[in-house]
């Protein structure tokens, strides 16, 4: 119930907060101080270090934040967990029926919304308080258990033991707050000896960085520095204080604290000292995790997929900008192509257009994974935003699998059937014609993975205005070859085709990438208006 609490929390505040969370963590990028407060409020928000490890990691990956940053904001995570563990270390089980219940009705009243995602919120938080109360009473008996007893005995004279058991738990649990309060509730019994208790402490803060390091191993190796220099970070950090974990343990009877009082307090000072030992040195782990971990040239026939974690189903956000990532990745492909087959068009180079064609199995690849890595996500349970991106992402994902597929079974044929053979070659209408039109698709296409990435409105609207300033280019275009028809009654059959096949092709194409703008115009309600306005804009046009 603890751990289900838990993701209930992270999902609430990511459906409600999830693009306000994004783009807090990728604007840290100015110092490292703010980086490292941005990773503290990310943390206390989430309740999970290990899901902001895998956010910070995914931008890290896409080269939107560097290493040294990242490492900062992680370090501010570490520190932010401490602070959930420290308001909870409080008695509000009181609160938690009243939370409990009105988390159901906001969650059943609301169909949508805020409102909807702010009630799986409270009830998770109720969820926590009713699972920590039920621990706490179920732990009770163990100060009368021999056995139990004894197995902490033994861990007390093995602090090394203990901090390894600790470490598999936290990493089993996917999470280290919830691994301290279990120890915090144990503790509160006098089932758990002090020494022993801040060895498990100490062994959760590295349990807990294991994870981000699993989820990132089939990822670059920009994405998997963050993670492998917070856990060095944290491992300093054990070796450092474990020894002197008895004499703490001796020097804090002498306040008057109760027990669950201590375990939080040398929790948050254990990474609060981490972080000031280690921020002034995350320039020198970043140049270690960088040698560890050195970025390999990858060619262009040997890509694949390398993102789709499914550990990240345990958060959405995490999936969805995985597989964000692989499509954008796909686009890049998809735009090479387009590009080489107009080099290939133009040098009447047919080992070039054939290798192009080959590159349509690379981007297939990426679609089939992309679509199953979704439709697992998918049987999660998603939020009615996440439900939402992930059904865009998807169709954007299609719309570049056609796009592929226009440039390798159509434009790529049409070049080797009706143009590639000696003496053939286009009028110089028609070269700049096809020209015109396709600089225009190319902008379009840079375009349409920013909208796509971003959501934001003015580049979406500005991508539809590129579609009717597209549309009359190709008309004339038509209109101009047709002309060039009736003046040249010897002009080659084959290449007219092939010029209204090559026109043809870029309309399907420019549709295709505009599609992405619709959703977010739709949504934001100037969709109507923005037609409206172009409707008007032609009808003068006529006039």
């Amino acid at each position: 119930m603890l751990l289900w609490g838990l993701r209930m929390v992270r999902i609430g505040i990511t459906d409600a907060w999830g693009s306000e969370v994004r783009t807090a963590l990728g604007a840290s990028l100015s110092n490292r101080f703010k980086a490292f407060f941005t990773g503290l409020g990310v943390t206390v928000l989430l309740q999970s270090s290990s899901a902001t490890a895998l956010l910070t990691a995914s931008f890290s990956g896409q080269g939107i934040i560097n290493t040294g940053p990242a490492l900062a904001v992680l370090l501010g995570a570490d520190v932010g967990t401490t602070l959930v563990a420290q308001v909870l270390t409080f008695d509000l089980s009181v609160l938690s029926p009243m939370l409990i219940a009105i988390g159901v009705g906001m969650y059943t009243y609301f169909d949508s919304g805020r409102s909807r995602d702010i009630g799986r919120l409270l009830l998770g938080i109720g969820m926590m308080l009713l699972a920590l109360k039920l621990i706490l009473a179920a732990s009770t008996p163990m100060r009368e258990s021999a056995i139990v007893q004894s197995i902490f005995s033994s861990l007390g004279n093995d602090l090394i033991l203990a901090v390894i058991v600790a470490a598999l738990i936290a990493w089993m649990a996917h999470s280290s707050l919830a691994t301290v309060l279990l120890i915090i509730t144990l503790a509160s019994t006098g089932a758990l000896d002090p020494s022993v208790a801040f060895a498990f402490v100490l062994g959760a803060n590295i349990g807990s960085a294991i994870p981000p390091i699993i989820a990132t191993l089939g990822g670059s190796s920009s994405a998997r520095q963050p993670p492998l220099g917070n856990l060095i970070f944290r491992v300093c950090g054990v070796i450092i204080v474990l020894p002197m974990v008895g004499f703490l343990s001796n020097w804090v009877v002498q306040f008057d604290m109760s027990e669950a009082r201590q375990i939080a307090n040398f929790h948050m000072f254990f990474n609060i000292a981490l972080a000031i030992l280690f921020l002034p040195l995350i320039n020198q782990m970043a140049t270690l995790t960088e040698k560890m971990l050195p970025e390999l040239e990858v060619e262009t026939n040997e890509l694949k997929p390398m993102h789709l974690n499914k550990s990240a189903f345990a958060t959405p956000l995490v999936a969805l900008v995985n597989a964000e990532r692989e499509v954008l990745r796909m686009g890049e492909i998809v735009e090479r192509m387009f590009r080489n087959t107009f080099i290939a068009l133009k040098k009447n180079d047919i080992d070039l257009a054939k290798k192009t064609r080959a590159m349509d199995q690379t981007a297939n690849q990426f679609y089939d994974e992309v679509k199953l890595y979704l439709t697992r996500l998918s049987r999660e349970t998603l939020g009615e935003k996440e439900s939402m991106r992930c059904t865009e992402i998807m169709s954007f994902a299609t719309n570049l699998e056609h796009i592929g597929d226009i440039i390798s079974v159509d434009m790529i044929d049409s070049l080797l059937r009706k143009k590639m053979r000696p003496g053939a070659k286009m009028s110089l209408q028609d070269r700049e014609d096809i020209n015109n039109l396709y600089q225009p698709v190319l902008l379009s296409f840079n375009l349409s993975l920013s909208v796509f990435t971003s959501g934001d409105i003015s580049m979406a609207r500005q991508l539809l205005a590129k579609k009717y300033k597209f549309i009359k280019l190709e008309k004339q275009s038509v209109v101009n070859h047709l002309n060039k028809l009736r003046e040249d009654v010897t002009y080659d059959s084959r290449l007219s085709a092939l010029q209204l096949d090559v026109i043809r092709d870029l309309k399907r194409i420019n549709s295709h990438l505009t599609s992405v703008a619709y959703p977010i115009l739709e949504s934001a309600g100037h969709l109507r208006s923005r037609l409206r306005t172009s409707d008007a804009t032609e009808t003068s046009v006529v006039s």
